[in-house]
This record gives C-alpha cells, sequence and structure tokens, in this order.
C-alpha cells in the first residue's frame, strides 16, 4: 500500500534552499505576485535583488511566449453557450388581482403581472408580508400569493411603494375559482 514517490535528480537541487523573501509582503519572492501589492513587490525586488528578479522576468517572458493568444479570441475554447441578453417582455403592461377561496372562510389574494414592471418578486412579496401581516409568496413565474382578503388596500399600497404604476395598469377580477 505504500506509494512511490519520484524523486528528482540530485544534482538539480542543492541543500541547503536558498529562499528569498520579500521586503514589502513577507512572502517568498515566487508568491509575491499573489499578494496585494505586486507592483510594490516587484520595484522592491528589482532594487534589492536584481539577479533573482532579472531571472523571474526571464521565466515569465518565456511563458507568455509559449501561449497562443490568438487562438483564444477567435472563439470558445470550454464551456456552455455564450450568455445573451434576454430580450425583455414587449407585452401589455398588467396587473391583474383576482381572490381566491381556500377553505370556506378563508381567502388568498393571487397578484398577477408585477414583473412586467421590472418589479423583483421576492422583494414585492416580503413587502406584501410586512405591509399586511400576513403570509406571502411567490408561486410562479410572475404570480405572488397573499395570505388574507387584502383587495381593498392593495391599489393603495402598490401605488404608495412602486408610483410608475397607475389605476388604468391595475385589474380588480374579484373572486376567482383557482
Amino acid at each position: 500500500m505504500a506509494a512511490t514517490v519520484e524523486e528528482p535528480e540530485a544534482s538539480t537541487i542543492s541543500y541547503p534552499l536558498d529562499v528569498h523573501y520579500c521586503g514589502v509582503c513577507s512572502f517568498p519572492v515566487e508568491y509575491c505576485e499573489f499578494g496585494a501589492d505586486y507592483d510594490k513587490c516587484k520595484e522592491w525586488l528589482k532594487s534589492n535583488l536584481p539577479g533573482v528578479h532579472d531571472a523571474m522576468m526571464e521565466k515569465l517572458n518565456n511563458q507568455l511566449q509559449s501561449v497562443d493568444f490568438a487562438d483564444n479570441k477567435k472563439r470558445q475554447t470550454r464551456g456552455g453557450k455564450a450568455i445573451r441578453n434576454k430580450k425583455k417582455a414587449s407585452g401589455p403592461k398588467q396587473i391583474t388581482i383576482a381572490l381566491a377561496q381556500r377553505s370556506k372562510k378563508k381567502y388568498v389574494t393571487i397578484v398577477i403581472g408585477l414583473k412586467t414592471f421590472e418589479i423583483d418578486l421576492k422583494k414585492a412579496s416580503k413587502y406584501f408580508a410586512q405591509t399586511f401581516s400576513c403570509g406571502s409568496s411567490v408561486t410562479g413565474d410572475d404570480e405572488i400569493v397573499i395570505q388574507g382578503d387584502v383587495t381593498d388596500d392593495f391599489i393603495d399600497v402598490i401605488q404608495k411603494k412602486w408610483p410608475e404604476i397607475d389605476d388604468d395598469s391595475i385589474t380588480d377580477l374579484g373572486e376567482q375559482k383557482r
């Protein structure tokens, strides 16, 4: 069960190791690029350890030359489809309010169409729950269910919170079957 470990040639590594630490970030100089002040670290390295700085810059230039940037710009190399902007719904901006009976004496108010006014449904649902002191949830793609009959106060509250919604864009369907 013991794993064999390949050891590098003894001639390439000389002990004791000579590790240089940066005077700015206190990391080993090989890790300065991951610190917050890489530019300051480079200047410190250039002034205090010019031989190490030149060797690091030469190694970095060799790595950059081996990478071909032209092919990466032409097309997507990995992953799914590119992100495309969604087209906004250009339908009529209309909010529909309906009252549905849940049990004999219990009702829920159903609000449909807030998304056409680009209103975040989750935030709106939370606002309605706090305003009417009841439960409220997002149930469909563009539907909020508020527990209780709040149709009378709803129009005033929604126009107070979102002034871009006027009376003409709100339709009350009354009592509906669910």
